[in-house]
């Protein structure tokens, strides 16, 4: 069984550039049920991440980790290589998008 840190994440040390699952209630931060995020850097008490998700399917990037979740986890290796294909995945299709006759017409 993975550990979590119990109520903590504000007061945590995490390392840039790795990948922490945060739950808002439960402890064991399930994968199915917890955001994904990239830890970037603490600001005062506001953690602050280059990427994250909840559903493998889109991903936000540079935001601030809501104040809700309260417990967190270290990502296993085999989540780590999830998340990456995941957000590779994501990348390639948001760039490869034809652009729309809004676009041409805003150029």
């Amino acid at each position: 069984m993975k550990k979590c840190a119990d109520n903590i994440v504000y007061n945590a040390t995490f390392e840039s550039g790795e990948l922490y699952l945060f739950n808002i209630e439960d402890p064991q931060c399930p994968p199915d049920r917890s955001l994904w995020g990239i830890f970037d850097r603490q600001d005062g008490e506001q953690i602050l991440l280059e990427s994250g998700t909840t559903d493998h399917t889109n991903f936000d990037l540079w935001f601030a980790l809501p104040r809700s979740y309260h417990f967190y986890r270290l990502a296993t290796r085999s989540e780590l290589r999830d998340y990456i294909y995941n957000i590779a995945t994501f990348e390639a299709e948001k760039h490869s998008q034809a652009p729309t006759a809004e676009a041409h017409k805003e150029r």
